[in-house]
């Protein structure tokens, strides 16, 4: 036998790891002396020991150790266990590596303007919100604070004659896709402390609606003093957001900070925009088994010039509207007299300059070798001649919001591309409606 000294000496770890261990009931020595207390250990007890040790290494708790020392323990609990550990791993491995490319940010801009930002863009969770809120479109920046100051007495008032009692400061969230100062979609919501049995109780009273606002899991958030100009501050988390590889993954919101007691007014608006790493997304599209990894990476082709005939739809398909029009397409291409003998089915999608935040005009259609005799209800869009990034969608249609995601808030940003106002998807012989191996391609224009 060994004594608890040369055993930690042998074994390379300390006495009070080894008396820990034995109060933990993971490693007992083979005799402890009744008369003087002293811990004894047999060299058999260093395999068991290093198999303590090697778990630990790999990140398990010491109760996760002592389950996983069990001699009868099932395979399939070692794999679950196993698996957990991986995973855990693998997003502490992300965190790090997006923890790693901020530092790396900083060292730049210290570099480039030797200082630390002027404001500091924070992650940071935010919780569910109980909310009496009012949906308006303001169209002119001048009017945007009296619109405001309107919306919000509304709100005030309805909610001081339903009993109900604010619980924060005013907030603003932007249902356009992106900031613009000319036309914004806003929501104007004051949060409320009052229990969600009262509130259900409240909803449908036009036009305040009281409704939960879900909690966000990530989002960044920048502080902008009252000095500073609100858009400025929108344009650097935005910046911020794309440079550090994380995309937007919810509305933008802002929540306007004042202190009551103070004398003067004085405050602070925090800017919230919800996001997710672009390596979420990545992980989402290769998760499918039918996808290959390379088709992460779109081709880069030169498209010839193509016109196309078919049906069209102008809106934000909210409710899958375009799906629909599909169906009514199908059902009207054989009133087209040019088709282009094998051609391929083409989804036209054109961003109009003008029109509400989030609307565009979508085109289903074949490709034509002439514009006449085209039913009146039918549209021609003419596809023009480029170079294109052609990327694969397979899968489900409730997957192709991450695609889309992908293109545009992952790969286009990193590529030094521009793209333009209009891209199409192409439906071949290897579409088939969605089913798991299904893939069509969408087609984004370069510049």
């Amino acid at each position: 036998m060994l004594k608890i000294g040369d055993f930690s000496r042998l074994a390379h770890v300390t006495v009070k790891a080894l008396r820990h261990y034995d109060r933990l009931r993971l490693l007992r020595p083979v005799y402890i002396d009744r008369f003087t207390g002293y811990r004894y250990y047999a060299l058999e007890q260093l395999p068991r020991l290093n198999r303590i040790l090697a778990l630990k290494d790999l990140g398990f708790s010491l109760d996760q150790v002592s389950e996983l020392l069990e001699s009868g323990l099932p395979s399939q609990r070692l794999r679950e266990l196993f698996n957990q550990k991986q995973n855990e791993l693998h997003e502490h491995l992300k965190t790090e590596e997006s923890r790693l490319s901020r530092v790396a940010e900083r060292l730049v801009q210290i570099e480039q303007e030797g200082r630390l930002p002027a404001s500091e863009v924070l992650l940071k969770p935010l919780p569910q919100l109980q909310v009496a809120a009012i949906r308006a479109t303001l169209y002119a920046k001048d009017e945007s604070s009296d619109a405001r100051r309107w919306l919000k007495s509304v709100i005030s008032s309805w909610a001081q004659q339903a009993g109900l009692n604010p619980a924060g400061p005013w907030l603003t969230c932007y249902h356009s896709r992106q900031y613009n100062e000319n036309s914004q979609e806003i929501e104007m919501a004051l949060v409320l402390e009052d229990p969600v049995s009262k509130l259900n109780k409240m909803k449908g009273h036009k036009p305040v609606q009281v409704y939960t606002l879900p909690a966000v899991e990530t989002a960044a958030s920048l502080l902008v003093e009252a000095s500073q100009e609100l858009s400025a501050g929108i344009t650097a988390l935005y910046s911020w957001s794309e440079r550090n590889q994380y995309q937007p993954n919810g509305n933008l919101r802002e929540l306007e900070l004042s202190d009551p007691q103070a004398e003067q007014a004085s405050s602070l608006t925090e800017v919230q925009l919800p996001v997710q790493s672009t390596r979420v997304y990545q992980d989402i599209l290769l998760a499918n088994p039918y996808r290959k990894e390379k088709e992460m990476e779109p081709k880069i082709i030169d498209f010839p010039a193509t016109t196309v005939a078919g049906l069209r739809y102008f809106g934000k398909n909210e409710n899958q509207e375009i799906s629909q029009v599909w169906g009514q397409a199908n059902n009207r291409f054989s009133e087209l007299k040019h088709v282009k003998p094998g051609t391929n089915a083409y989804g036209v999608c054109i961003t109009l300059e003008g029109v509400a935040p989030g609307e565009f005009e979508y085109t289903c259609g074949l490709e034509v070798t002439s514009e006449t005799d085209l039913p009146e209800d039918l549209v021609i869009r003419h596809i023009p001649a480029g170079k294109y990034a052609v990327f694969t969608h397979v899968g489900a249609l409730a997957g192709l919001k991450d695609t889309y995601n992908y293109i545009y808030q992952t790969w286009l940003p990193k590529s030094g591309y521009k793209p333009g106002m209009l891209d199409f998807e192409l439906y071949d012989q290897d579409f088939k409606d969605f089913t798991p191996d299904s893939r069509f391609y969408i087609y984004v224009p370069l510049s």
